[in-house]
């Protein structure tokens, strides 16, 4: 990296050469640093500082041979100056010792050499501040490049809000993300929950519950259940829809169902906590708002209407090139009407469930397919054995379809002409049993709702001759394509 003109000399040979180095050209470099193609010179010079009389201040002289004066040196050093263009500037770096001025030298080139002429403006002060900067990211981690660390801290800052401080953000994320924590994903802990519910021995309609709602959050929330915030579940909950008609026709959820669905997902947290997945004081779903329980009007259905209903079930119609009917949505559709189960309770029915023979006949709901999780039997009437007697069978699932109640609002609601209600046919049956025996503790037992329930939402709904007329429906006795339902005698 030297290119030196002349002889290289010693650096103590040039202290005591005073002449040889003050007939030096002033022009002529005593050394050349290359990279590349650029040459850095380092010129020298002789500082000299004379004798003076310590009375008067005036310098002292010897005499030469010649007769001559020549100046008594007090003390004389050599200074090595550093020369180079920074843009259009000459810039000029002296230094008393030359090993010093080479290793700058050799730092402009290579600079230079990489178009960092930035950096050959930093002062004193800027170079300090640029060593203690390595010295603790070496610290840190040793080989991290300043570069890569700083542009790094500026790309984060800048996403911040202007009063939120890196390290606020930094504490925010450990607050949520402990050290030492397991990563584990929603869908993971979701998985985990109904595992260790079902060797818990829970019944069969809660771990279907789990399994169905929280299976839908995780596949909504594909990432670690540490990330979650309070906001994204709310959000989530408000967004859900409910599943019939057509998007333009499809509604929110009840209050009541996403308040449900809100204490799901509080269990999924709470057993996340257990397992030590989450920090002991997480607390994300307290920022979730419960929702507003509508206790507006119930509607039902009025006798004329569930005879279209069941009138639509037996009407042939021709889909995709053939005739069919919806028959085997009549034991739904019976069970529903006259015996007020849940759609949920139905679909979970067995046929050996349904006593249609002996001295009393009922629909038994066992504790395991009921919603209460508490058994309970419905009586059942007249009209409804006989809508049932045709279809019964000693076992088996009266429902084989995965969801019947589509059937009802997606199909059977559009063909008959009638305007779909929710909970309309649970609705009926409670409002309609209540008008004819006239007991709310009896109806509430029958529903598996409580008194307070049927008292407040569902006396004095109909009148009694319409509950009459609602369970007098029966089924038609000839098996035409169009069959008029009859209304049968009150029984």
């Amino acid at each position: 990296m030297l290119d030196r003109t002349g002889q290289r000399r010693d650096n103590a040979r040039m202290k005591t050469n005073l002449s040889e180095a003050k007939s030096r050209k002033a022009s002529q470099p005593f050394e050349v640093v290359k990279e590349g193609s650029i040459s850095i010179p380092i010129y020298v010079h002789t500082n000299i500082i004379p004798q003076r009389d310590p009375q008067t201040g005036a310098i002292l002289y010897k005499s030469l041979p010649d007769g001559k004066r020549k100046a008594l040196v007090k003390y004389q050093s050599d200074i090595y100056t550093v020369a180079y263009y920074a843009g259009t500037k000459r810039v000029r770096q002296k230094f008393s010792d030359l090993a010093k001025a080479r290793r700058e030298a050799e730092l402009i080139a290579v600079k230079l050499t990489n178009g960092e002429t930035e950096a050959l403006k930093l002062t004193g002060g800027d170079r300090a501040d640029y060593v203690r900067a390595m010295q603790k990211l070496h610290e840190w981690k040793p080989g991290v490049d300043l570069n890569l660390a700083v542009t790094d801290y500026v790309a984060v800052v800048r996403r911040l809000p202007e009063h939120v401080s890196l390290s606020e953000a930094v504490e925010f994320y450990l607050k949520r993300h402990p050290i030492g924590l397991p990563p584990k994903t929603v869908r993971e802990v979701v998985d985990e929950l109904i595992t260790s519910k079902t060797s818990a021995g829970k019944s069969g309609v809660y771990i279907k519950d789990l399994t169905s709602r929280l299976g839908a959050f995780a596949d909504s929330f594909q990432l670690r259940i540490t990330s979650v915030t309070g906001k994204q579940i709310e959000e989530y909950i408000r967004g859900l829809k409910t599943l019939n008609g057509n998007e333009s026709q499809r509604r929110s959820l009840a209050g009541r169902t996403q308040n449900n669905i809100r204490r799901l997902v509080s269990t999924l947290f709470k057993f996340a906590i257990k397992r030590g997945y989450l920090p002991k004081d997480h607390d994300e779903i307290s920022g979730v708002e419960k929702a507003s329980v509508d206790s507006g009007e119930i509607e039902v259905f009025s006798p004329a209407e569930l005879q279209k209903l069941f009138a639509a079930c037996l009407t042939p119609v021709k889909e995709r090139g053939k005739w069919r009917t919806r028959e085997e949505m009549i034991p739904y559709l019976a069970v529903a009407a006259f015996c007020g189960l849940r759609a949920a309770e139905i679909m979970r029915l067995d046929w050996s469930e349904i006593h249609l023979t002996g001295s009393e006949r009922f629909v038994e709901i066992k504790a395991g397919n009921a919603k209460t999780a508490s058994r309970r039997t419905v009586p059942i009437t007249d009209n409804c054995a006989a809508w049932l007697e045709r279809y019964a069978k000693t076992s088996g699932a009266v429902i084989n379809l995965s969801r019947a109640d589509k059937q009802l609002f997606l199909y059977l609601a559009e063909k008959s002409g009638v305007p779909w209600k929710h909970n309309g046919l649970r609705h009926s049956f409670i409002s309609y049993r209540l008008a004819v025996i006239k007991d709310v503790g009896q109806v509430s037992l029958e529903a598996g709702n409580s008194p307070g329930m049927v008292f407040k939402h569902y006396r004095q709904l109909v009148r009694e001759s319409e509950a009459k007329a609602w369970f007098s429906i029966i089924p038609p006795t000839s098996a035409e394509n169009v069959v008029p339902l009859q209304i049968a005698a009150n029984g």
